[in-house]
């Protein structure tokens, strides 16, 4: 790479962190090389409409409604289609669906000319390397602790993962240069974390009292009726500040604001232009143990409470923490309060929880991918220099 950056960062609106990370690697591209150029697409923008909105509500319909059946999709995609029919057949769909929509997206990468592909969801992936291998460098960012067989395709010229855990993995499957050209960086999460706001700032910044138990609960996809039932939970604290982030979700904000409209102490906001100020000033923050997310409250050393994780990554994701101290679950919605209540009152762990945190946070990781990135890049372009110098000699 030059100077100069030119990247595109590709990634799949399934969820919040695919897309979070890919801004967060763009955000931090032009940070480090300013004048830099950068490319930030969504996959699924370039299938037709109706069949994105039917791929994304089947996806929210089965994770809310049938997680049984999700967890078998996710299963029999995450075995090896070399040796299992059943991979082989989804990994099929997946070829022709993105076959036959993403070649829309080839015009595009030609016309802006990247010095290098990064891409945050295995969307569209495979046709991807089919099309561009060699032409240009092309690296995997994962999203998770742990990750995914389609994210394992040899043919990426790099993969950049959250943990050691997900580096055995790559082990296990004798990925070509392993010990090379897979890095354990972290998750990519905004720069606003490089230096978060102190619990004061992120306060006075939202207009909490300084003495005032704090409470966030972030919709990640569960849907309106776990956000009800843990919100239901806490309309007797009403010494505390709740507060509902709906993100982007416009429906649950409209349903939880009427919802929760009479209790003073309950907040119901949509977008938000940083979630930074939201974890700081949060006692505890109840979640869904998505990758970035959990990446972005580590960063703030937030105190968090899972909710149930979707089966595969999620679940992963959510041992991985726990494993480590860094979080507690919530088994039973109906008690997120009383939860929030006994952990702040256990002073003790909820320092050891918060400190747990911290350890797990990598706030440089998307600075990292783009440093490593660059040099591999450079390194690949002055081997296919020398490769055509020496073929014209002959």
């Amino acid at each position: 790479m030059s100077e100069s950056r030119k990247i595109a960062v590709l990634y799949a609106s399934i969820g919040h962190g695919h897309r979070s990370a890919a801004e967060a690697l763009c955000e931090w591209c032009h940070a480090m090389y300013p004048g830099s150029a950068t490319m930030c697409r969504d996959l699924l923008d370039y299938i037709p409409r109706l069949m994105r909105r039917s791929i994304v509500s089947s996806y929210r319909g089965m994770t809310r409604r049938a997680p049984w059946l999700w967890e078998r999709i996710y299963k029999d995609t995450d075995l090896n289609s070399a040796r299992h029919p059943v991979s082989a057949f989804w990994d099929d769909v997946h070829r022709s669906l993105s076959r036959t929509y993403i070649r829309h997206l080839f015009k595009e990468l030609a016309a802006f000319g990247p010095e290098a592909v990064f891409a945050t969801h295995f969307f569209g992936m495979a046709s991807l390397l089919d099309k561009w291998e060699h032409r240009t460098p092309i690296y995997f960012v994962g999203t998770d602790y742990l990750s995914h067989s389609m994210q394992r395709d040899p043919r990426f010229d790099g993969w950049f993962v959250g943990s050691e855990e997900a580096l055995r993995q790559y082990r296990a499957d004798s990925v070509p240069t392993a010990e090379y050209l897979v890095k354990n960086f972290g998750i990519p999460i905004s720069r606003d974390y490089l230096v978060p706001p102190t619990r004061s700032e992120a306060r006075r910044m939202l207009g909490i009292d300084g003495d005032t138990r704090t409470a966030a609960i972030i919709d990640s996809g569960q849907g309106a009726r776990i956000l009800d039932a843990v919100a239901g939970s806490m309309v007797d604290m009403s010494d505390w500040k709740i507060m509902i982030i709906c993100r982007d979700n416009d429906k649950m904000y409209e349903h939880l604001r009427d919802e929760y409209f009479p209790f003073k102490h309950i907040t119901v906001v949509g977008s938000v232009p940083s979630m930074a100020d939201y974890y700081a000033a949060s006692d505890v923050v109840v979640m869904n143990p998505g990758g970035v997310q959990i990446a972005e409250a580590c960063a703030v050393g937030a105190a968090m409470l899972f909710l149930d994780p979707l089966p595969g990554l999620e679940q992963f994701n959510c041992h991985y923490v726990l494993e480590r101290g860094a979080a507690k679950k919530v088994y039973e919605h109906r008690r997120a309060g009383e939860l929030a209540l006994e952990l702040l009152e256990r002073r003790e762990e909820l320092g050891a929880v918060k400190r747990s945190a911290k350890a797990l946070s990598r706030p440089n990781a998307a600075m990292d991918i783009l440093s490593s990135a660059a040099e591999m890049t450079d390194e690949a372009l002055k081997k296919r220099e020398t490769t055509q110098q020496t073929d014209g000699a002959k």
